[in-house]
């Protein structure tokens, strides 16, 4: 065989041995009183190259493999345990545990059963990327010190200081259950950023900039770099404002922060359940303004988010959340779904074998409108653009007290001077209703697929 095919044909045969092991756990596990059982087998290995004050400072290489074993006694009792090897002892032994501790569990009366499936699972392309699996650590260098010079062309000579960062993994994951549940999927992802802090006279900022992507083509470090330093130099000059009642720019970086996490986490049909959601209650509801819309899309090709099945291996599917401000549906695992007496939409997940399935959106991908960045700030007399914060809202309350951590003041349709010590404060109902504009300059922030957003008005402290 040639290099590649030999290289694929020993991942089919790993990806087949993973479910083997999975058929195994779960047989194990019935047979010592478990009336369902499930094993989540997986095996990966990453590693991850970290740069300070414009040098690699450390190099490191992860190998992991282990298994999950969820079993099940009548009456709804579940427990559950996990092992770090795959040797069949210790396999033999995560079932055991399982069983021993669902027999020794309080019952969950809203446990109905594991999830079922005997089909053919949807094809979801560009998962896994061999070059990424085969990607060395001379290779990983040359991408992080290119991103590194980039940034520091692009400062224009001013004091600099660059962390940056890659981060490469690959790996196989399986699940198999008593009901017929069986698939496993290979992927691959690399992320690369730069953060620069520059000093300019007695000023001194900071940026960032990512990109996180499937297919390692795909990844371009000068732009990464070339891009984080620009934003730095542009954010220096930072100025308080006169607060009050102004319009918002989202850009996507901000919009897969605050409507990616803050209304991504408030979809989850375990957080409506309990009372944590600030959209309890709201379901077939006119939440948003009515040109918002939202969907989850598993499906997308390359995408982070998406996959052929879940971490139950229920098949996933395209599924829109908002439309015309409308909200639609929202997310659930076997457990919520069983609980609500609704459709699994498949959305189960975990961020890996150690840990029980809890739910999340797979791509949130927002409809684009018109218009450029550009054109939208051209749109605005008086408001703030909002590149980033890493603050989310109160999931349940809604209340979003963000900080600017970079951002821009707007005046009489062009940006002024980069902002500090500013805060943006709005619920987030009032902010899915007040949805001004939507640009189309679409941007892939992770799991996120967003254009930029313009909120009408939200209060802005500065000072």
């Amino acid at each position: 065989m040639l290099g590649l095919e030999k290289f694929l044909w020993e991942v089919h045969k790993l990806d087949q041995r993973l479910l083997e092991i999975g058929e195994m756990v779960v047989r194990r596990a019935e047979e010592l009183g478990a009336s369902q059982a499930e094993a989540y087998v997986a095996t990966s290995r990453s590693f991850t190259i970290d740069v300070e004050n414009n040098a690699i400072k450390s190099a490191s290489e992860k190998r992991d493999a282990g298994c999950g074993v969820r079993s099940v006694v009548k009456t709804g009792r579940v427990g559950f345990a996990y092992v770090t090897t795959l040797q069949d002892e210790d396999l033999f032994e995560a079932a055991a545990k399982s069983v021993k501790l669902a027999k020794v569990s309080v019952p969950d009366p809203d446990f109905v059963t594991l999830p079922s499936y005997s089909g053919i699972y949807p094809t979801v392309k560009g998962l896994f990327d061999p070059a990424i699996q085969k990607l060395s650590s001379e290779e990983a260098a040359e991408l992080i010190m290119r991103t590194v010079d980039a940034t520091n062309e692009a400062v224009d000579a001013r004091q600099t200081a660059v962390e940056a960062q890659l981060s490469a993994a690959a790996g196989i994951k399986a699940i198999v259950n008593s009901l017929g549940i069986s698939g496993s999927v290979e992927t691959a992802a690399i992320f690369i950023n730069s953060s620069p802090t520059i000093k300019d006279d007695n000023d001194q900022t900071s940026s960032y900039e990512f990109q996180v992507s499937r297919n390692l083509k795909s990844i371009d470090p000068e732009w990464v770099g070339s891009t984080a330093g620009r934003s730095a130099v542009n954010n220096l000059g930072g100025r308080t404002i006169e607060g009050g009642d102004m319009p918002i720019i989202l850009t996507p970086l901000a919009v897969s922060t605050v409507i990616g996490g803050g209304f991504g986490g408030a979809i989850n049909a375990e957080e409506i359940q309990y009372g944590r959601s600030y959209i309890a209650d709201a379901l077939g509801e006119l939440i948003a303004s009515e040109s918002l819309s939202i969907m989850d899309d598993s499906h997308i090709v390359g995408g982070i988010g998406s996959r052929s099945f879940d971490a139950e291996g229920v098949p996933t599917k395209r599924m829109q959340i908002l439309h015309g401000g409308v909200l639609k549906n929202i997310l659930h695992n076997s457990y919520t779904a069983n609980k609500d007496q609704v459709e699994n939409t498949g959305n189960a997940s975990r961020p890996s074998y150690s840990g029980l399935p809890s739910i999340s959106p797979s791509n949130l991908v927002i409809a684009p409108g018109k218009g450029t960045l550009d054109d939208l700030v051209s749109e605005i007399k008086k408001g703030i653009l909002l590149r980033y914060t890493g603050d989310r809202p109160n999931m349940t309350t809604g209340d979003l007290s963000a900080m600017v951590m970079e951002g821009h003041y707007i005046e009489d349709g062009a940006i002024e001077h980069s902002v500090k010590n500013t805060l943006v404060g709005i619920n987030m109902r009032d902010l899915l209703q007040r949805v001004h504009r939507i640009g189309a300059d679409i941007r892939v922030t992770s799991t996120v697929v967003t254009p930029s957003i313009v909120v009408e008005s939200a209060k802005v402290t500065s000072g």
